[in-house]
Formats: structure tokens, sequence, C-alpha cells
């Protein structure tokens, strides 16, 4: 009997995330495969789900909506920073990824990353949406190996 994948399953895959335009983001395909475990968060749950029932040497493309991928744009996490409260100025750069802290509502700090989409006098602009949220993706995925 064929070995699939199921959860818990630790697998070798090798996968790219493009958009509709088949510019990708991201790829394995070129270098050597990732090693996981099915249900260990390595890739979003959403992308995750696409690979149960796949056996070895399966490979299969699915195109995502961004609610389904890395989610809807949200205007709420675009933030304003002041300038002053940055510890190093050089940082501050268009296009600049940082990783920062972020309050959640019930008061948990989390870490996530921000983009800096605008410098102004005395602030900054952080876009701390996943840089692939509102797009539509692309998403291929090979198995490369089932193990025990």
């Amino acid at each position: 009997m064929k070995k699939k994948v199921l959860y818990k399953t630790k697998i070798d895959l090798h996968y790219s995330i493009s958009n509709k335009d088949n510019v990708v983001f991201e790829s394995t395909f070129d270098k050597k495969p990732i090693h996981l475990e099915i249900g260990d968060g390595t890739i979003p749950q959403k992308l995750e789900i696409t690979l149960y029932g796949l056996c070895e040497h399966d490979s299969q493309e699915i195109e995502l909506q961004p609610k389904d991928a890395f989610g809807l744009r949200d205007d709420k996490k675009i933030k304003n920073i002041a300038k002053k409260d940055f510890p190093n100025h050089q940082m501050i750069k268009i296009n600049n990824v940082l990783e920062v802290d972020v309050k959640q509502n019930d008061g948990k700090v989390t870490s996530t990353f921000a983009i800096i989409k605008k410098i102004e006098k005395d602030q900054v602009v952080l876009d701390l949406n996943h840089p692939l949220a509102g797009m539509t993706i692309k998403f291929k995925a090979e198995i490369v190996k089932i193990y025990e």
C-alpha cells in the first residue's frame, strides 16, 4: 500500500509560491527540499491541508484566494511610529522588513514582521500585513519523500 500524507507524517517537500503572473516569491525547487512534519506549523495550515492524501513523487499546483492563503489586507495593520522610537535610524529605509513586537487585544505581546512603506518628517509608516496578504497565489508542491 502506498504511503500517503496524513497528519503528523514526516515528509521532504519541494514547493513554490507565486502570484497569478508567475512571479515566484519563494521556491525550494532549485535547492534542497524542506523537511517537516505535517501539523508542525512549518508552512501555513491552509497550504498544508492541500498536501493531505498525496503520495511520494506526487505533485500539484493549486490557486488560493487571499482569504485562503495569507489573508486579506487589513488597513488597521498600517501604523505610524515616531522616528525617535527607532533604536537605530539606519534601519529606516523604505521596503525594509523589521521584526516588531505587537500588543494583542488580550494583552499578550507577539513578534511579527513589518515593512516600512513611507517615511515622513518625524513619522515612519509601517505595514504589519503579511507581504502576500491580499494576493491570489499559486502553490506548487512535490512530495519528495514520505517517512515511516
